[in-house]
């Protein structure tokens, strides 16, 4: 199928689709036919833009676009424009994707599911009823939905993960490689900042190949900047599953997946194991696992503090320790202190941080992979409250129930592959995780083919039959 023809029907789909999903707030539909008409002209030539020549792709809000509006769902942003593109989007466009619009976030992208002041709440494919997560919520909305096949995303605290779990996609959270100048929101235009700790950029696709591709392109080496660096590292990439050897970790500090996590990580360790792989149960520490989430806690109050108002840093607290009091996690006060933005604190912290990836890297080693729950459950009903979340009958805090398995991997910086792993009695997809070493990307994406032709799989949702 031409391009021209491809982009036309997925702008139709889009229209008829988006009211009822709300995945996109910025549709870019003249653009995105401009460069399919280039598209086709190219090939007609007998030439090829790029790998992904024709490819329907979405972004992030937060990511600018010249041009574009970048609000983070943030008021104080209700007009901003950006005034420049970030450089993903541009290796985007360089490699002959047509990138159809910019998706739903929420407020500062900090929340787990994806609504705010100034746009529609974002719908799950799979049941209008429940959040798509977030941040990129309404990325993999999109995607789940196949308006696009590939969405551009962040995460600092799950913000890939956690939607691509819940809306049964292939997602890859890269080792830590967010960059002050990648056009990224927060931080906050103009604040001129120059540290990212945490963050990482990555893809969101229905399939573990537009995965490969999409990693492959955004994330080449840029020697001027000196990001994307490669790195020297061995790979893990044997013929069949039954090469790999997996850990499993399935409690954080006692909290525990409900029954229907639970049972796909029961289902998947049998999977792998009858297939021939080594797999085995580990555990952390329950002080080592305090440690770290306190410490997430504090370096994402400075990481999210750093372009913001001392008033506005109060506010952010308010709204934070409200849902902190009644998590388990031990958050609040670590929390408030990265707010603080005292540099001789902040600087203790990372040190701290070295220290706690080296113990993990420990705790890790002797695996290739570990498994893990994304969230606690699957996709939850829209909660603007966030009030307590019920798991088998039983209310869990709202972040108890989205944040600590995906928070480990934020502090420790690890690249994590997310994968489809069947579906809730109710038709909820389940999403998990598996956590490779530093810089072993091509492991996990090796390991994404493999399972998929196993059957780990995108299955679409029945809005779009």
């Amino acid at each position: 199928m031409k391009s021209v023809e491809h982009i036309k029907q997925r702008l139709a789909h889009c229209q008829a689709l988006n009211p009822r999903l709300n995945a996109f707030v910025d549709m870019f539909s003249e653009q995105a036919m401009a460069q399919a008409h280039a598209c086709d002209a190219a090939l007609a030539r007998g030439e090829s833009l790029g790998p992904l020549h024709g490819t329907a792709v979405s972004v992030k809000e937060c990511f600018q676009l010249r041009g574009s509006k970048s609000t983070v769902n943030y008021p104080p942003l209700r007009n901003y424009q950006a005034e420049v593109t970030s450089p993903l989007i541009q290796r985007l466009f360089d490699a002959g994707a047509v990138v159809l619009g910019k998706t739903n976030v929420p407020a500062l992208l900090a929340d787990a599911q994806t609504f705010g002041p100034l746009y529609a709440t974002a719908n799950n494919p799979y049941d209008l009823s429940c959040t798509p997560g977030g941040s990129t919520g309404g990325g993999a909305a999109a995607v789940a939905a196949q308006l696009v096949d590939i969405e551009l995303g962040s995460d600092i605290g799950g913000s890939i993960r956690n939607p691509a779990s819940f809306c049964g996609l292939f997602g890859l959270k890269p080792t830590e490689n967010g960059h002050a100048g990648d056009g990224h929101i927060p931080p906050l235009p103009g604040s001129q900042t120059g540290i990212s700790v945490m963050n990482s950029t990555g893809p969101l696709t229905r399939t573990a190949s537009d995965l490969t591709r999409a990693y492959k392109v955004l994330f080449q080496p840029d020697w001027q900047q000196g990001t994307y660096l490669p790195v020297a590292r061995s790979q893990v990439k044997p013929a069949t599953l039954a090469g790999y050897r997996f850990g499993y970790l399935d409690t954080i500090m006692g909290l525990q997946p409900g029954s229907e996590v639970q049972r796909a990580m029961d289902t998947t360790v049998a999977d792998l194991t009858a297939r021939g792989a080594s797999v085995k149960k580990l555990s952390l520490d329950p002080q080592l696992a305090r440690e770290l989430l306190s410490l997430w806690a504090e370096l994402f109050g400075f990481m999210m503090g750093q372009s913001l108002s001392w008033p506005v840093r109060k506010v952010l607290y308010w709204r934070f320790s409200k849902l902190l009091k009644s998590s388990s996690l031990p958050a609040g006060k670590a929390l408030r202190a990265g707010l603080g933005l005292d540099l001789k604190r902040f600087s203790r912290a990372l040190s701290r941080r070295q220290e706690i990836i080296a113990e993990i890297n420990r705790c890790y080693a002797g695996v290739d992979c570990v498994i893990n729950p994304t969230a606690l459950g699957p996709a939850f009903p829209h909660n603007p409250g966030h009030k307590p979340i019920l798991l088998d009958g039983v209310p869990v805090p709202y972040v108890d129930y989205c944040f600590p398995f995906v928070m480990l991997y934020n502090l420790t910086g690890q690249p994590v592959l997310t994968v489809p792993a069947g579906q809730t009695q109710s038709g909820l997809p389940i999403g998990l995780s598996f956590a490779a070493g530093h810089h072993q990307e091509p492991t996990l994406l090796h390991l994404a083919q493999l399972l998929e032709s196993a059957g780990y799989r995108y299955h679409a949702p029945d809005i779009i039959t």
